[in-house]
């Protein structure tokens, strides 16, 4: 999946939504990658199964690490129906 600005938006129930989607349909790991400066070239774009966004704003590489480790999180808490998402 690719991160980046011309993606997917999802609120943290969408993306929590989205990964359990996975989940059921067998997919055994996902994979993010993290567009530079200058996006991505076609070819990864043709290849890409799907573009998320994290947000309109520009974050550096190590933000975007912490932003989508913190919603995998979210999204993991979600789906077990953990308290700490408070929607």
């Amino acid at each position: 999946m690719l991160l980046d600005e011309k993606g997917k938006s999802y609120s943290s129930e969408g993306f929590s939504r989205f990964i359990e989607d996975k989940m059921n349909r067998g997919y055994r790991e996902l994979v993010f990658v993290a567009g530079g400066a200058y996006g991505f070239n076609d070819e990864l774009y043709s290849k890409a199964d799907h573009k998320i966004s994290l947000s309109f704003m520009t974050f550096t590489h190590q933000m975007v690490r912490l932003i989508l480790a913190e919603q995998l999180y979210r999204a993991a808490t979600i789906i077990r129906g953990e308290p700490y998402h408070h929607g």
